[in-house]
């Protein structure tokens, strides 16, 4: 398994830029796991940014339902 780790300031909501290339062949899949700070949003902000999306209840309870499975 690879592992690689670097801190990094988002500029581009569609791009990370990482400091240097890694260490992988072109066409290597990956999988990237994003861990951000928390940036103390509060409850009533998530929800809000839940019905800008358009997320129902039940969509919710869905996705809950099959998580559990």
């Amino acid at each position: 398994m690879y592992a690689y780790k670097e801190i990094i300031t988002v500029d581009n909501l569609q791009q990370l830029t990482l400091s240097k290339p890694l260490k992988l062949p072109i066409g290597k899949k990956v999988e990237v796991l994003v861990i951000a700070e928390d940036n103390g949003d509060s409850l009533e902000d998530i929800r809000d940014y839940i019905k800008q999306q358009e997320i129902t209840e039940s969509m919710i309870k869905e996705a809950i339902e099959w998580a559990r499975k």
